[in-house]
């Protein structure tokens, strides 16, 4: 889930989007095929398109010009890589373990004592 403040017409709004869906997911593929949003610096166009796609996220509750003045540079930022990070799929809190069942854990797969080349 991901949380964003505002500040529209002086005063701080809370919003909150329940997911990333599919159809978002596809966007942002799009998107990405073009510019990578933690790598690269994208262009205004570029920029713009990745704002849109977090105000549909967030079902329209806010605009672009509002997402772009409501928030400082230092937020600002910050939300487009928490937006990146979502879609990519990495959760933020805490909960990624990329470990499945019945996948050996890395301290399994210490090697032993015993000389194998020497028998």
């Amino acid at each position: 889930m991901m949380e964003l403040v505002l500040r529209i017409n002086g005063e701080e709004k809370t919003m909150n989007s329940p997911f990333i869906s599919g159809m978002t997911y596809k966007k942002y593929l799009a998107l990405k095929d073009k510019v990578d949003y933690l790598k690269e610096n994208p262009t205004i166009k570029q920029l713009d398109q990745l704002i849109q796609l977090i105000v549909e996220a967030f079902d329209k509750q806010f605009t672009v010009d509002e997402f772009y003045a409501g928030l400082s540079s230092y937020a600002f930022r910050e939300k487009i890589t928490e937006f990146v990070l979502i879609a990519e799929g990495f959760p933020l809190d805490g909960s990624f373990e990329p470990e499945e069942e019945g996948q050996e854990s890395e301290s399994d797969a210490t090697p032993s004592n015993t000389d194998a080349a020497a028998g």
